[in-house]
């Protein structure tokens, strides 16, 4: 994290979007998605760095949740919340592990980039 050069990402923000498990990045280096992993970590404290990186970016980007299975009332429960629902620049979805790990290879072998996860992502 500390050589990658991220545009337009406020010095007080780095060590937050630092802990966002992964990325996505196009050429310039702009983030244009985010994904925050929850196997067993805390979904809401996940979804605080989502929005804090889609407030501190210029653009919209599609940001998702991973989690297990059983962890999605969790994620639904959590998404649901008045705080979430408000937020105008916040696009969060949720793929499930059994989603993902049933078409993985599909997506590897027909996407060219993240969209091909509309297919399997969940919205609340």
């Amino acid at each position: 994290m500390k050589s990658l050069k991220l545009h337009n990402l406020p010095e007080n923000v780095f060590d937050t979007v630092s802990l966002i498990d992964v990325l996505w990045l196009d050429q310039e280096n702009n983030i244009i998605s985010g994904f925050e992993v929850e196997k067993s970590t805390s979904i809401y404290s996940g979804i605080l760095r989502l929005n804090d990186l889609s407030l501190s970016i210029p653009h919209n980007c599609q940001f998702y949740l991973v989690a297990p299975n059983k962890r999605e009332k969790e994620m639904k429960a959590q998404l649901l919340r008045p705080s979430f629902r408000t937020l105008d620049s916040l696009a969060i979805s949720y793929i499930l592990f059994e989603d993902l790990r049933n078409d993985c290879d599909a997506m590897c072998k027909f996407g060219n980039d993240f969209s091909v996860l509309t297919k399997i992502c969940k919205v609340v």
